[in-house]
């Protein structure tokens, strides 16, 4: 009941040793179920370890204590990763050959084995920590992903931060909430009020069109989440970095006063206000990478139109076989326009309807500056690996569902990529893990940032949105900006129930916000400066002429 800073510093080395036994049992877990409990116990762990250095923190005041709390936290989002990924038995990384993929799987399964004797274990573990260190040397990019400890990385993000930006990172410790506001000028830790708060969003995603239920929790939300830190925030670009519930939540449509009409949210909201952004990690924050990438753009989008299905279901003839849920994909013809026009627009290239294979997206999509893909997804939040992209089939042996845990396999190196993925369902609502994975497993393969949607979205929306977003990506916004401006324009323009936040507040931006340097943008400015030169070269000869 009495806890001094001599009592709770005594206690952290007893934690760091449990923290590090746990790391030990990443090695070893061999099913789902192990996966579960081990998820569990790193949650347990973790949350006690953030909880004693955050009381150290609110006792002595030490700075070192808060960014051990907020180290803690990231550490525990990439370990319930990380574990989900070591027990994938099909999972495999691009950039790592074959031969060491199979020491690998070798060290790995000797490490498991539960009938050898001390002397076996003694030999297996030196080997598998000689072979780390191999990865660590030769393939860093992966050992970091997969093996490296997170080590206080918050005292090395302070200079890394963009200029006039604003990183708040909201995070649970103990069942509370806090936020971790980060800028230039500004480290601080604030707690929120949290009651009830899972069921505000909740209600709210499942019902935005009645203007009076939708103002109130938008309201509401604005109170508990924003209004206190809102005099920390100094900045137009913000980043925020959910956790938890709070990755189902657009914070662009909170507002800090009640609205009267969906118009207003074009005035009176974060939207209007800031250029927001999102992440799933502080350590990806400053992390540039940009490059510029020798195509433009290239785009895939099976329309799922009725021609396509009755093809399909052609070429089955054991009625056992057929995949029904394929059938009843909805079509999505806005997407195959939107495909078509700026593959024209950005002098790229696309794949639609039965082209818009699986493999003609592993083959075709690689090192473009966009990436755009227009199909059905499936988040699972409950197995966040098996979310997955749906492309297009021709008979049933034909794979066409590209999973998270597959991605990481894949070469999509990209200054962006744009999930205008239709949502078939999510099996719960819960901590918006697959939105995480997808997300991680995106940035590993290579793409620098995502456009994606936080829920079930209307294509018709999606498309002029992105479309509207296209348009100032060409004038050479920011990222962030580009997004701002094409969801003010639309909501200037739509009318009836498609002004409601569910139309458009789901789209949202992960990672890199810079511009994109179009080829196709300085073609034209170089035609643009010829037309120039030979219209005054003609000025100047008929001036010549008649004198």
């Amino acid at each position: 009941t009495i806890k001094d800073s001599l009592f709770l510093k005594s206690l952290l080395p007893i934690v760091d040793t449990a923290i590090e036994a746990l790391k030990e049992r990443k090695t070893t877990i061999t099913s789902f179920n192990d996966v579960s409990n081990l998820i569990e116990d790193n949650k347990k762990v973790f949350s006690f370890a953030k909880k004693i250095n955050l009381e150290l923190y609110n006792l002595t005041h030490n700075i070192s204590y808060l960014e051990n709390t907020i180290n803690l936290h990231e550490s525990a989002l990439y370990n319930r990763i990380r574990a989900r990924l070591n027990a994938n038995p099909n999972i495999s990384f691009s950039g790592i050959p074959k031969h060491i993929a199979t020491r690998e799987k070798t060290l790995l399964q000797a490490l498991k084995n539960k009938d050898t004797n001390v002397d076996s274990i003694t030999t297996n573990t030196y080997k598998w920590h000689t072979f780390l260190d191999t990865l660590k040397t030769q393939y860093p990019k992966y050992y970091k992903m997969r093996y490296a400890i997170i080590e206080k990385p918050i005292n090395k993000l302070y200079h890394k931060i963009p200029e006039n930006t604003t990183v708040i990172r909201y995070l649970f410790i103990d069942e509370n909430l806090y936020a971790f506001v980060l800028s230039s000028k500004e480290k601080s830790l604030i707690k929120l009020n949290s009651d009830n708060l899972e069921d505000s969003i909740l209600k709210l995603s499942k019902n935005q069109f009645n203007i009076e239920n939708t103002s109130t929790k938008l309201f509401k939300l604005y109170q508990e989440l924003w209004q206190p830190i809102k005099n920390k925030i100094t900045t137009d670009k913000v980043i925020i970095i959910p956790d938890g519930y709070l990755f189902n939540l657009s914070f662009e449509s909170l507002t800090p006063t009640k609205i009267s009409t969906f118009k207003d949210l074009a005035t009176n909201s974060l939207l209007a206000k800031h250029n927001i952004s999102y992440n799933y990690s502080l350590l990806l924050i400053g992390n540039k990478k940009v490059i510029n990438y020798d195509k433009d753009f290239i785009a895939f989008a099976p329309e799922f139109n009725a021609k396509m299905k009755k093809d399909y279901s052609i070429t089955i003839t054991d009625s056992i076989s057929i995949d029904k849920t394929y059938l009843s994909l909805l079509p999505q013809p806005f997407s195959v326009d939107l495909a078509k026009e700026y593959s024209k627009y950005f002098n790229g290239n696309y794949f639609i309807n039965e082209n818009a294979s699986k493999q003609v997206f592993k083959n075709e999509a690689n090192e473009h500056k966009i990436i755009h893909i227009g199909t059905h997804a499936e988040s699972n939040n409950i197995t966040p690996e098996l979310s997955r992209l749906i492309f297009a089939k021709t008979n049933k042996n034909q794979d066409n569902s590209l999973y998270t845990y597959e991605i990481y396999n894949e070469s999509l190196n990209s200054n962006l990529a744009i999930l205008t993925a239709c949502e078939t369902g999510k099996p719960t609502y819960q901590a918006g893990e697959g939105m995480i994975s997808l997300a991680h497993a995106f940035n590993y393969a290579g793409s620098e940032s995502i456009l994606t949607s936080l829920w079930k979205i209307d294509e018709k929306s999606s498309a002029k949105i992105v479309e509207l977003f296209f348009e100032n990506i060409k004038k050479g916004m920011s990222k962030d900006v580009a997004l701002k401006n094409a969801k003010l324009s639309y909501i200037a323009k739509a009318k009836g129930r498609i002004i409601s936040p569910e139309y458009w507040a789901g789209l949202v931006l992960i990672g890199d916000t810079t511009p994109i340097t179009l080829n196709s943008s300085l073609n034209l400015l170089y035609w643009v400066i010829i037309i120039c030169i030979v219209l005054v070269i003609l000025v100047i000869s008929l001036r010549t002429k008649r004198k």
